[in-house]
């Protein structure tokens, strides 16, 4: 070999060396980077922004868009993008196929995300419907991903939700029981009775999703739009706190033209005897509508406190943001908190019905009875948090 051809050799070998060295302290920093971005973007996303992406789409494509300090030079800093860039593609296809599976993977009360020795949330797939089940120390919660539907929630041992005995857990129908959704409509109208919330899959994003916290999303598709016509995204985030359920409903106009609305929790909590409990709220001189009475019947609530002792649909109008409490002799008061969107109440018990066990729940619904009207990119909010204080 001439000494031209060595003297090549030699400059070029300190070259691939230091290529070879950038390529792996790229790789390095971007892993130890990506880590940090990850825990900051599970810490930040835990309230739920109502922005936030699917887990999927956010945890697998959302790069950060600021560069990193290049106090080394363009050279060195451009070598040391170029082998971050390799190493996030090789950690987001890694990344990808571990959520793909999320729904399977994470099932049989398997937890993910940050843990702290008091609360959990974990994905069960064990049976014909996936659900969420949230743990706070004795207290839990189960949320079922058709219809975003929570059918349980206990405070040592002692369940304030109600389930129907004719409710179907196969699919063919909405769960009867818990808190179901009527949206976009509630009651009968345009579209099915109550809408189409109940009656399909929401998906459940991961990330927000832990440490006793359960956030499903609904967006729009083909069979909505089939339905009614327009793009929208709902939230509903379900917090199992301290001594407390805490719940959220958001709704989103993703189209280019205003929509129209109404909706509702039809909320099934459980008593010992519809005979001897209690309603407490501002019903008295409040707008109600009695549609037992054919037709139904306008008219002024008479008392504060309402008793079950036939088949009641009574809707009250504009008496919340509020609370009610329901008062049972045998398990102690329940309190549903409701502010936001929610202005109504409605109480529904089909009195006498044994086959739906009317004589084991009542419905004392959070609702928007009125028509809400939502301009392109505007969001309506709804919360509704239930406090126990057992006997």
């Amino acid at each position: 070999m001439g000494h031209s051809n060595r003297a090549r050799v030699e400059r070029v070998i300190p070259v691939l060396a230091l290529l070879t060295l950038l390529h792996y302290v790229g790789t390095f920093g971007w892993s130890f980077m990506s880590g940090g971005r990850q825990l900051t973007t599970m810490s930040s996303r835990q309230g739920s922004e109502f922005n936030s992406q699917p887990a999927l789409e956010a945890s697998i494509d959302s790069d950060p868009s600021t560069p990193r300090t290049a106090s080394s030079g363009l050279a060195f800093g451009s070598l040391a993008l170029a082998g971050a860039a390799i190493a996030a593609t090789r950690a987001r296809r890694a990344r990808r196929g571990e959520l793909s599976k999320a729904l399977v993977a994470a099932a049989d009360g398997s937890s993910w995300g940050s843990m702290d020795s008091k609360a959990s949330s974990s994905l069960v797939s064990s049976e014909t419907l996936p659900y969420v089940k949230l743990v706070r120390g004795a207290d839990e919660a189960k949320v079922y991903l058709l219809g975003a539907c929570v059918t349980s929630y206990k405070t040592n041992g002692t369940e304030w939700l109600a389930v129907r005995p004719d409710a179907k857990f196969d699919g063919s129908k909405p769960i009867s029981g818990g808190l179901p959704h009527c949206f976009p409509q509630f009651g009968p109208g345009e579209i099915q009775q109550h809408g189409f919330a109940r009656n399909l899959n929401w998906h459940l994003l991961e990330e927000p999703s832990e440490a006793g916290v359960c956030v499903l999303e609904l967006r729009d598709s083909e069979e909505t739009r089939s339905m009614w016509p327009h793009n929208f995204r709902c939230e509903y985030r379900v917090e199992l706190a301290d001594g407390q359920l805490n719940t959220s409903l958001k709704v989103e106009n993703t189209s280019g033209s205003d929509f129209t609305f109404n909706a509702a929790l039809h909320s099934y909590y459980s008593v010992s005897d519809i005979n001897t409990c209690k309603i407490t709220g501002d019903f008295k001189g409040a707008t109600k509508l009695d549609k037992t009475e054919n037709p139904p019947k306008m008219c002024k609530g008479e008392a504060d406190t309402i008793e079950i002792s036939k088949f009641t649909e009574e809707i009250y109008k504009e008496i919340l943001p509020g609370k009610v409490v329901l008062a049972d002799p045998a398990k102690g008061e329940l309190e549903i908190v409701s502010g936001g969107g929610w202005r109504d109440v409605v109480i529904w018990n089909p009195y006498g019905d044994e086959g739906m066990g009317a004589d084991k729940f009542v419905c004392v619904e959070s609702a928007e009875i009125a028509q809400v009207r939502v301009v392109p990119k505007g969001v309506w909010e709804g919360t509704m948090n239930l406090v126990p204080k057992a006997k």
